[in-house]
């Protein structure tokens, strides 16, 4: 195998599969990149045996083949190399030469036998899915997906199509974030799916620049073609909670706040709660909006906000920062909040967003 290829391709595709590559392995191929060489084209992919990227770019072949390469270390050589064309030459028993302009380096690699068959989507099947109503549903729910790996079952986000729309929705068991965007989509039957949490951080970056994707299960994998890039993913097998009833119940005590002010005020008092709980105490009262938090090490904070309100008082416990990270993707200038009582759940929903329906639910804390 032989190519040229320009350094600032090959450092944009080699970039986007470094997240898929997991940097401490004990199988030392899923370390490395697959470079496969072909009509006209350098095709690069990576695999965790759970999540597999395929990208590529143009280049001039010279001989076609393949080979598999550290994925950190080839990627740091790329950068590193001058603003000049690339040129890549297999050796034999599984070397590599990297050669641009008057620098040279010579890599060691695995025989591209070793790299695992990865799922491929079928010819002219999906749903396309717009990419600013992919983006936008993932940024407001992704940050609510669960780190518990024993909680497998949350470890992700659930994609729901039907012909009017996408949604997704994803809990860690404290909290919830539901997004719907209407959307003509071309299918014959609703779809829900699981998507791993590493899957959507990756279908995130991948549409960064790009309109659409396309989606289609294969089996018991996702994948995802974005851009001319494929992302396949297996699917997570598992019963995800019904959020239907917990985003259909609201609160009686309802008031709308300036979004701005009111997560300027949650950091400023935050700073003396407490390093393990985050709590900060959120008192609704006629007029006004109390926030107060503290803690036997530190001290205590208080601040108040004006607010269009003359209900009932109450008062609730919340995390800070599952408050600040709604406020940090709700979009729209206003928000409003919804309360029962100090025992039951706290529903936030951005104020003048029309294109989303997008629903926030957070469990109080004990204070």
């Amino acid at each position: 195998m032989e190519i040229v290829v320009r350094k600032g391709d090959l450092v944009k595709e080699l970039s986007l599969v470094q997240g898929i590559v997991e940097r401490k392995n004990s199988i030392p191929i899923l370390s490395n990149v697959l470079a496969e060489a072909r009509s006209g084209e350098l095709r690069i992919a990576a695999t965790d045996l759970d999540v597999s990227l395929r990208c590529g770019c143009a280049a001039q072949v010279v001989t076609e083949g393949a080979i598999t390469l550290g994925a950190k270390k080839l990627y740091e050589i790329a950068r590193s190399l001058p603003e000049s064309e690339v040129r890549l030459k297999v050796l034999p028993d599984s070397w590599a030469a990297i050669e641009c302009e008057r620098v040279n380096f010579k890599m060691a690699g695995l025989p591209k036998e070793d790299f695992p068959a990865l799922p491929e989507g079928k010819p002219s099947r999906g749903i396309e899915i717009p990419g600013e109503v992919l983006r936008d549903l993932i940024a407001r729910t992704s940050f609510a997906i669960t780190a518990e790996d024993a909680r497998y079952y949350l470890a992700g986000a659930l994609l729901v199509l039907d012909k009017d729309g996408a949604a997704m929705v994803a809990t860690d068991g404290h909290r919830l974030s539901y997004a719907h965007r209407k959307a003509a989509l071309k299918l014959t039957e609703p779809v829900r799916v699981l998507i791993p949490r590493k899957a959507i951080h990756e279908i995130a970056r991948l549409l960064e620049t790009e309109d659409a994707a396309t989606f289609q299960q294969v089996e018991n994998h996702l994948v995802f073609v974005v851009g001319g890039r494929t992302l396949a993913s297996k699917m997570i097998e598992g019963q995800f909670p019904a959020f239907e009833k917990v985003i259909a119940l609201s609160g009686d005590k309802v008031v709308a706040l300036e979004r701005e002010r009111l997560a300027t005020a949650i950091r400023r008092v935050s700073l003396l709660s407490s390093e393990r709980s985050r709590a900060v105490r959120l008192t609704l009262g006629p007029g006004k909006l109390d926030l107060a938090a503290s803690s036997p090490d530190l001290g205590e904070a208080r601040e108040s906000l004006s607010a269009d309100y003359q209900g009932a008082s109450v008062e609730i416990g919340f995390n800070s920062q599952y408050l600040l990270d709604f406020l940090g993707v709700a979009g729209t200038d206003a928000v409003s909040l919804e309360l029962k009582d100090q025992e039951s759940q706290g529903m936030f929903r951005p104020q003048g967003d029309a294109a989303t329906d997008y629903r926030y639910v957070v469990m109080p804390m004990r204070l």
